[in-house]
């Protein structure tokens, strides 16, 4: 879900902001295990100076780590200070002496581990015998040149001032984090070691993932940072989709954050030329800290007010949907009913015809009695009513309703007011017009129904005949006769006319109501498209809730307490953390070119002559 997203980074956002305390986290992790690095083999040979210089070094890492203002005992004197009683003799099963833990790891180039060891502050409340635990290979002093007693996993040290420190070198190799660093240039696999001197467009990659060989609890509650640094010179165009670049001295920095119980993975990019770098370091410190709960209530009032909206949408919705099917249902009523006004004015049509056909058979027969009926024929002819003048004043009023309606009903604008009331505003517009069509109608109705009386006529007139001599009054008959078929074509005509008219008027109403029956599916989907909108979005506000309370839980570390990493006999340990580092990589050595023995000169063969010289 989207608002999930958006939640999750607001989250991640505001956890940046609070971890802008360990930022040189890897800069100290870097240097710290370099000078321990390169100062370890004199402690081992037990060095007064190299130990003493080593003791600085961890001293320098725990007093980074823990902020204290004391320079000899480190953070850890001033942190242990609500400790048990520390001093303990070999025989005890566990040390509840206060004490930091520094785990320092070499790495390949590739991220594998090559060793690890740990640089142990011990801060007891009294100078004494003090017995802590770890399996370590080999142990080196770093505070004075006294023994230290190794007894299994048990060492006994003679503690004389506030703190004792001491190197343990682990014989398990296994952290919490697996490390895997690849490197491509120009989009082909290096490794580490054909690196160094090389050009071209770099990319390394950093991957993380939890070791289950290790108690998760350091996995799970520790940040971890990773940093590169790129000499300059060596590097440009650094950049990175992951992690923040920064100037580090003449270095570019590129660090990367990785959160708690997550794995990561991390990448930058670079243009190097005959290229070398120190090797990336990782450092990795408790992620302690309370994230109090956002303004919830304020965050989730937009949804409610959201919902509220959506639901007054659905109800308009749903007026149009119904408004759209009373629309399409009275646009095919009134196409039915045109429909058959065109069907009626094709009969009326076809049996003026069929009129017109037996009146023209009539006079033919009456040929003989046409003086004697002209008069009457005159007669019957003034009596024909032209159906032609009505039918187009019907046609005539019909189409100017139907412009005046569809005109009303648009200016009445159905959108706001709804269908129902365009409507009714449309026919209250266009009542004049209507009357107008109803009487032309009339009209055109009386006129036809006059008409179909002429064949009455027409047979009482053939009766007539029939009796009449042909000398008097035949010719009026046939002329009655003649007019006849004359007003029964008028009247095929103009119904004809009317019949297409009308065809034509029906089929506008049957579009009107297809574009009326599609405007009322479309509605009837926002209807259902908006109800169901409503639906999830009432639901919203408690889900993004749930999601808040979640993440919060997720990472609000501030119950953690820190655990040995050494042994869990070590039961009062004030703080654990790791720095580690990859190997440098460093271009090969140029070999110097064979120096010419220098020509001799004048002088020197003068000297050779009397045998003074070399």
């Amino acid at each position: 879900m989207n608002d999930t997203r958006m939640t999750n980074r607001i989250l991640r956002t505001a956890l940046s902001v609070s971890l802008a305390g360990v930022v040189a986290l890897g800069t100290f992790g870097t240097v710290s295990l370099q000078n321990a690095q390169a100062e370890e083999g004199g402690a081992g040979a037990g060095s007064d100076a190299s130990a003493a210089a080593s003791a600085d070094a961890a001293s320098g890492s725990a007093d980074n780590a823990t902020s204290s203002s004391d320079a000899t005992a480190g953070g850890s004197a001033s942190s242990g200070e609500a400790g048990d009683e520390g001093s303990k003799s070999a025989a005890s099963s566990v040390n509840t002496t206060p004490k930091d833990e520094v785990v320092y790891a070499r790495l390949a180039g590739d991220g594998a581990v090559n060793s690890v060891y740990v640089v142990n502050v011990l801060s007891p409340e009294k100078p004494g015998a003090v017995t802590d635990y770890g399996d370590y290979a080999s142990v080196t002093n770093l505070t004075d040149t006294s023994a230290i007693e190794q007894d299994g996993d048990a060492l006994t040290v003679d503690v004389t001032g506030e703190s004792f420190r001491y190197q343990g070198d682990l014989a398990d190799t296994n952290l919490p984090w697996n490390v895997s660093v690849t490197y491509t240039l120009d989009g082909k696999p290096m490794s580490a070691s054909d690196l160094g001197g090389a050009s071209g467009a770099l990319e390394i990659t950093i991957d993380t993932k939890r070791n289950d060989a290790v108690d998760p609890t350091f996995f799970d509650n520790y940040l971890l940072q990773v940093t590169l640094a790129f000499a300059e010179g060596k590097a440009t165009n650094v950049a990175t989709p992951d992690g923040q670049i920064a100037l580090a001295g003449s270095n570019t920095q590129v660090t990367f954050t990785g959160m708690p119980g997550k794995d990561g993975s991390f990448t930058a990019t670079a243009d190097v030329t005959d290229f070398e770098m120190d090797g990336a370091s990782l450092a990795a410190v408790p992620f302690s800290m309370v994230i109090e709960s956002p303004d919830k209530e304020g965050l989730l009032s937009g949804f409610v007010q959201l919902a509220d909206g959506v639901g007054e949408l659905k109800d308009g919705a749903d007026q149009i949907a119904s408004g759209a099917q009373d629309l399409s249902a009275g646009a095919g009523e009134m196409a039915s009913g045109i429909s058959g006004i065109a069907d009626g004015a094709a009969g009326v049509s076809s049996g003026a015809g069929d009129i017109a056909a037996g009146a023209n058979g009539i006079a033919s027969g009456l040929e003989a009695y046409q003086q004697g009926l002209n008069a009457q024929a005159q007669q019957s002819q003034s009596s024909i009513i032209d159906t032609s003048a009505q039918s187009q004043a019907y046609q005539a009023a019909m189409q100017t309703y139907v412009g005046a309606f569809a005109m009303a009903y648009h200016a009445a604008d159905p959108e706001t007011v709804g269908p129902e009331v365009a409507m009714a505003q449309a026919q209250q517009a266009t009542a004049a017009q209507a009357a107008e069509v109803q009487t032309a109608l009339q009209a055109l109705v009386t006129v036809e129904a006059a008409n179909a009386a002429y064949g009455a006529v027409a047979q009482t007139l053939s009766s007539a005949a029939a009796g009449l001599d042909a000398e008097s009054d035949g010719q009026s008959l046939i002329g009655g006769i003649k007019a006849l078929a004359a007003g029964a074509s008028s009247l095929a005509a103009g119904a004809e006319e009317l019949s297409g008219g009308a065809s034509s008027a029906a089929a506008g109403a049957n579009s009107l109501s297809s574009g009326a029956g599609e405007l009322a599916g479309g509605a009837g989907q926002l209807a259902d498209g908006t109800g169901s909108l409503y639906t999830e979005i009432q639901a919203m506000p408690d889900t993004v809730s749930e999601e808040i309370d979640t993440m919060i839980a997720e990472y609000s570390k501030s119950d953690f307490e820190p655990t040995s990493f050494t042994s869990s006999k070590n039961t009062d340990v004030t703080l654990v953390q790791f720095v580690m580092a990859t190997e440098p990589i460093v271009a090969p050595e140029q070999s110097e070119p064979e120096s010419q023995p220098a020509e001799d000169t004048f002088w020197d063969r003068l000297l050779a002559l009397f045998g003074i010289g070399d």
